[in-house]
C-alpha cells in the first residue's frame, strides 16, 4: 500500500511541477519583453538574465512539447533582441574621426 501511495504522489508531484513550469514560462513570456525594454539606462534585466533563467528551465526537468516550443520562442526572443541590440550599439559606437589637415589658427597669419 505504500508503494502505492508513492507511486501517486509522485504523479500528483509531476502534474503540479508541469503546471508550475507551465506557469512560470508564461510569466517570463509576459515579463521579459518590458524588462528588455529600452529605458533610460538600458533594460532592467538583461537578456544574459533571461537566457540562464530560460536554460535553468530546459535544464532542470522533463518538459512537454508544448514547454519545449514556448521556450524555443522565447530564446529566439532573445536572439532577435540581441541582434537588434548589437547593431545599435555598433553604430552608436563607431569611431569619429576628425580631419584637422584643414583647420586653421586664428589670429595669426603665416609668413
Amino acid at each position: 500500500m505504500l508503494e502505492n501511495r508513492s507511486k501517486t504522489t509522485g504523479k500528483i508531484g509531476g502534474a503540479h511541477m508541469l503546471m508550475f513550469l507551465d506557469q512560470d514560462i508564461a510569466h517570463i513570456a509576459c515579463v521579459m519583453p518590458a524588462a528588455l525594454a529600452e529605458g533610460r539606462g538600458g533594460p532592467m534585466l538583461s537578456s544574459d538574465y533571461w537566457r540562464r533563467r530560460l536554460h535553468k528551465l530546459l535544464d532542470g526537468s522533463h518538459l512537454t512539447r508544448a514547454q519545449l516550443c514556448a521556450l524555443d520562442r522565447l530564446l529566439l526572443q532573445l536572439d532577435a533582441f540581441d541582434a537588434r541590440h548589437h547593431r545599435a550599439h555598433a553604430a552608436n559606437q563607431s569611431p569619429v574621426t576628425l580631419d584637422i589637415s584643414t583647420t586653421r589658427t586664428l589670429g595669426r597669419q603665416a609668413s
